[in-house]
């Protein structure tokens, strides 16, 4: 699977459910491999809300490699960010992971791990970056090409 190929159904996705019509302005269109920035973005002025989507795939040959990915979207998440976010900012900017189903189980596991019945999870980091990030879960179906949307407190629930 391709990382494009993922960006491509929730282009779609995005276009459909944030339309230009109801006020939505921003990038629906490719970035090259050297663009810097978010994967896809939009603007609502009329709202002021703001959606700002990072897109990974899934990598059926190397696990390690989707574990990597997982970490990276944090460091790409964090660089979005170049204050110290407002109650408002945090209820109007959405930081939003947009990634294939069985990446929404990766974190979940990451979250809600246990070892030697010891919890190792990282429900306290979760928690603090879903609450100053407003973070959002985009799972996509890549044979139905549906999208479901999570918020990060739903991830919590086991």
């Amino acid at each position: 699977m391709k990382e494009s190929d993922v960006e491509n159904i929730v282009r779609e996705y995005v276009a459909k459910e944030y339309p230009a019509s109801d006020g939505w302005k921003g990038t629906l269109i490719s970035k090259k491999t050297a663009e810097h920035g978010a994967d896809i973005e939009r603007y609502n002025q009329k709202k002021g809300d703001r959606l700002i989507i990072e897109v990974k795939k899934w990598d059926d040959k190397y696990a390690a490699m989707n574990h990597n990915a997982f970490y990276a979207l944090f460091g790409q998440l964090l660089s979005r960010i170049h204050e110290y976010p407002s109650k408002i900012y945090q209820k109007r900017r959405k930081l939003i992971i947009a990634v294939p189903e069985k990446f929404v189980n990766l974190i979940r596991n990451k979250i809600h791990r246990v070892k030697n019945n010891k919890r190792e999870g990282m429900i306290g980091g979760w928690r603090l970056f879903g609450e100053i990030t407003n973070l959002r879960i985009w799972s996509v179906d890549m044979k139905s090409r549906n999208v479901t949307e999570y918020h990060w407190k739903d991830l919590l629930k086991n």
